[in-house]
Parts: C-alpha cells; structure tokens; sequence
C-alpha cells in the first residue's frame, strides 16, 4: 500500500524521537570524528607559473617554405616528459632544500615520485602551459614551481637546438649515403653504356623499322623472283618453238628436199624412158639411199632425244645451235637464269641480315630494360638526392634561427608567486562536513529501518490489505515516571548539543590561532 509524503514524514520524525538518544550519539561520533580529521589534515600551498609557447615570430612569414622552426603540437605533453626527467627532478631536490638531510639514493627516488604526485602540467589553451605544484609548505612550494618554469624553459631551449642539429646531421649523412649511391649508379651506368653501345633509346624502334624494311626487300625480291621464273619459262618455250621451225634446215630436212628434188628428176624421166633406163634406176638408187640415210638420221635424233629425257636434258640438233635467233634466246636464258640465281641468293642475305637483326633486338631488348632500371635508379637517386640538398640547407637555416631563438620560444607568461592561502580541502569543510554528514547518516539508517521493519503502524494498511476491520486507535498512555525520565533525556540531548558546539568552537578557535597544523 502507497503511503503519502506527510504520513511518510511524520513516521520518519516519530521514529527518530524514538531513536534519539542512538542518533544523537551517531552524529556526535561523526561530527567530532570529522572535525578531528579536519584539525589534523595538512595544509596544501599551490604556486604556480603559467609559460607562454610562442610558435609565431616575424621570421616565420618570411622564411615561410624555405626552412620550419621546431615546433610540437602536444606542448604539455612534452612539458611533462621534459619535467619528470631525471636531470629536472634533481635540480629541483636540490634547490628545494629537500636534500639537506642528505637522504639516500632509495630515499631520494621516493622522493621524486612524490614531487611528481605534486606537480600538475596543463594546457590551458592558446599555447599556455600552467606547471602547478602543492606542498604543505608555502615557500617550498613556490620555489619549487618557480624552478621548474625556468628549468623547463632553459630545458626546451636546449633540447629544440639539439633537436635541429640533430635533424641538420641526420639529412646531411642521408645526403652523403645518396651520394654515394648516385655515384655508383652513374658508374654502373657509364660502364653499361660503353658495353653495349647499341643499347640506346629509340633504338628498338630504329630496329623495327629496319626489319620492316628488310621484310619489304624480301616481299619484292621475291615476286621479281616469280616475275623473272615466268620470263625464264617462257624463252625456254621460245626455244623449243625455235628448234621445232629450225629443225626443217637440219640434216632430215636436206634429205627430204634431196629426196624431193630427185623424185622431180625421176617423175621427168619417167615421162621419156622406161623403168630400165639407167638414169631412172641411178635416181631411184639415190632416192632410196637418201630415204635410208634420212631415216637413219631420224633414229639417231629419236635416241639422242630420249636419252635426253631420261637424262633431263634438252636435245639440240647441231644445225638449231647455229641459228641466230636460238642463241640470242639462249642467252637470255642465261641471263635470266643468273638473274634468278641472284634474287634468290639477296633472299638468303636478307634473310640472314634479319635474323641478324632479330638477335640484336633481343640483345637490344633485354639491354634496354638494363639500361631502363638504371636510368631509373640513377633518376629516382638523383631526385632524392637534390630534395635531400634543399632539406640539408632548410635545416641548417631552422638550425641558426633555432640558435637565434627565433622559432620556438618559451615565456614566463604568468610567474610563480608565494601562496598566502591553503588550498583543497580545509578544517572548514571537514567542520561543516561532520555536521551535516552526522546528521543526514542517523536519519537515513532510520529511514532504511522503516522500510526493512515489517511491522504495521497505520491502521487502515488492516483494514485495506487484510481485510479486518478496526474499531478505534489507541495510542500509548505515558505515566509520570516515564514523562520526567523524557525530561531528563532531552535536557541531556541538549546539554551534550551544546558541548559539542562548544568543542566545535574550540577547535576552530585553535586552528585560527594556527595551534593546530
């Protein structure tokens, strides 16, 4: 069953009157507890100085491109490292007197880290950097934020010029390793090119062209080959033609003129005389001597002329070898025959010369993708080289204006001062604290009861969740005695409130008069 905030309050304050004399003794506990914590908390001083990072110098328009100043964009965290190195920490022991009763090494580490635990290194924006430090000592305190502002400042100062000349030496010993590489690759290179001087550029183009144009010579080489062949065969059937119409003045055709002629005779003979007559049988003995005589001639020439073929030869008569016409053709025969010889021994010089040319380009090739590696090498080498150089002098000038404190520089924009006050907690919070913490605790443990506790104290929770009804309420009926013990309870309470203000005043009154550290 929901309960209303009034009825919740009143049970809340019914039950705590109950319980008073265990809340009373609570919030004592708690408040004196607190205000003796408080009375004995140390004191913690804070000085600090607040260091301007100036990045921007009328130098840096003007130098703009050619040289960088040295410059970090995490400023407190560079401040950090620099301060908790060891070179700051034992300056800072030194001068903070923390070192007068000559502690040891462990003692000094010790030490050490507690100084860190004190120091604080913020950026605070627009390139400000605040080093704070806390000590329970004003004077400590600020002569030891004092030092390490300037230890930081001297230290930044120092580490950006040999940050420079740090950079300065490392591009100068890559300048000279590339020189030395560029130097070797021009070497290389030099000895590449005396031996293979065939090897240039261009010329894998030069040799396309050449092997073209020898291919062309062989495509017209050849056809004035089959040009020429044509020519050939066809004075070699000029030739036989020529035999055939010659063959009529050959030995075969005397005898038939022969034989013609005396057939003349012997038909004219024949008209006047009988077959008896010794002319007649004289030109008819002739007659058949010629026929035997021409056809013995015939045999010998049909026998030549197979020997012939089967020897691949061609017959010539005696008489052919005479004619003019026959040997003006043979000699064009010949002249055609040497021509052909000719073309086809420039088809085998060409063809030679291209595979000549083929093995060059290979030569060529693969001596061009030597030639190509290292004119790259020697390229790339030579550009890095040249950037290195333009690096080399930007450094060197970022090295002068670094030494110059021109680039980066440190100011103390805000310097340390003596804190007149403590800060953090102090006896007054822990004062004020006891009192409200000791009140609030009691109050809530009662609260926290009231919520656990399982007994009933409203009537109508039995009416409306049980079901029963109730007849009236009856609260509890004091007697005198109980009354005066309630009396003299409260007065007590009251008695014991007021000591506790009084030790409250006391111990404020001390701390004011600094009895109390």
């Amino acid at each position: 069953m929901q309960l209303a905030l009034e009825e919740i309050l009143h049970t809340l304050v019914a039950e705590c009157y109950v319980r008073r004399n265990s809340i009373f003794v609570l919030f004592v506990v708690i408040s004196l507890t607190l205000l003796i914590v408080g009375s004995v908390w140390p004191k913690r001083y804070t000085s600090f100085t607040i260091i301007h990072v100036d990045q921007t110098n009328i130098l840096q328009p003007l130098m703009h491109g050619t040289a960088e100043t040295t410059a970090s964009v995490d400023h407190a965290g560079n401040a950090r490292e620099i301060i908790f190195g060891d070179k700051i920490m034992d300056e800072v022991l030194k001068e903070s007197g923390w070192l007068k009763t000559n502690p040891s090494e462990i003692e000094q580490e010790k030490i050490k880290q507690e100084l860190k635990t004190g120091i604080s290194v913020v950026d605070i924006g627009n390139n400000l950097i605040r080093i704070e430090y806390r000590d329970t000592k004003p004077m400590r305190a600020f002569i030891t934020a004092k030092k390490l502002g300037d230890l930081f400042i001297s230290e930044g100062e120092r580490s950006k010029i040999e940050e420079s000349q740090a950079a300065y030496a490392f591009i100068d010993k890559q300048v000279q390793e590339y020189l030395q590489k560029l130097t070797s690759v021009e070497d290389e290179l030099r000895k590449f090119r005396s031996e293979n001087p065939d090897v240039r550029p261009g010329q894998e183009s030069e040799l396309s062209s050449r092997i073209a144009s020898l291919q062309s010579n062989i495509e017209q080489t050849r056809l004035l080959i089959r040009e020429t062949t044509i020519k050939r065969d066809s004075i070699k059937e000029q030739l036989s033609g020529e035999a055939a119409i010659t063959i009529s003045q050959s030995k075969e055709g005397q005898y038939r003129a022969k034989i013609s002629e005396l057939q003349t005779q012997l038909e004219t003979l024949r008209l006047d005389y009988n077959e008896t007559y010794p002319d007649i049988v004289r030109l008819k003995h002739q007659i058949e001597d010629l026929k035997n005589s021409m056809t013995s001639e015939i045999q010998m020439r049909e026998a030549a002329q197979v020997s012939a073929r089967r020897s691949g030869s061609t017959y010539i008569d005696e008489s052919i070898l005479l004619n003019p016409l026959y040997q003006q053709l043979r000699s064009e025969l010949s002249a055609t025959e040497t021509q052909l010889a000719t073309l086809n021994a420039r088809i085998s010089e060409t063809n030679k010369m291209i595979e000549n040319e083929y093995n060059r380009a290979r030569k060529i090739h693969g001596g061009e993708a030597t030639l190509t590696k290292l004119t790259r090498d020697y390229q790339v080498n030579q550009d890095i080289y040249q950037d290195l150089l333009r690096r080399r002098e930007n450094a060197n000038v970022s090295r002068s204006l670094d030494r110059e404190n021109q680039g980066l520089t440190f100011k103390i924009q805000e310097p340390a001062k003596v804190p007149l006050l403590p800060t953090g907690l102090r006896f007054i919070h822990f004062a004020a604290a006891g009192l409200l913490v000791g009140l609030i605790v009691p109050i809530g443990l009662v609260y926290l009861n009231m919520q656990l506790d399982p007994r009933i104290r409203f009537s109508r929770i039995i009416t409306n969740d049980i079901g029963i009804p109730v007849l009236a309420d009856i609260n509890h009926i004091r007697n005198t005695n109980e009354d005066m013990k309630e009396q003299s309870n409260i007065i007590i309470l009251y008695i014991g409130t007021f000591l506790l203000f009084v030790i409250y005043g006391v111990f404020s009154w001390l701390k004011f008069m600094d009895y109390l550290q």
